[in-house]
């Protein structure tokens, strides 16, 4: 019969972790009401990284630097900083 049964793998007829769900097999994906499932962090929208300088803007933090040491040398560099998207 191998580790395929009826369609599923095997891990996922293993019942559910108690903090997620009931001992229900994983596929059902019956969960907690309040269980939250682990999001990976959210990428920034598109042009989210504005010059302070003109009014370009770019997708990336480092298109934004590269961008201001290019066309802005006169003006103080840009530092990378964490920034954190809601």
């Amino acid at each position: 019969m191998g580790d395929e049964l009826l369609g599923y793998e095997l891990e996922e007829w293993a019942p559910m972790p108690p903090d997620q769900g009931p001992p229900l097999p994983r596929f059902l994906n019956i969960l907690w009401p309040w269980y939250k499932e682990e999001l990976p962090p959210e990428e920034p929208p598109a042009g989210a990284y504005e010059c302070p300088y003109c009014d370009d803007s770019f997708d990336t933090l480092k298109e934004l630097i590269d961008h201001v040491a290019e066309a802005h040398p006169d003006q103080p560099p840009l530092q990378e900083i964490e920034i954190q998207w809601e």
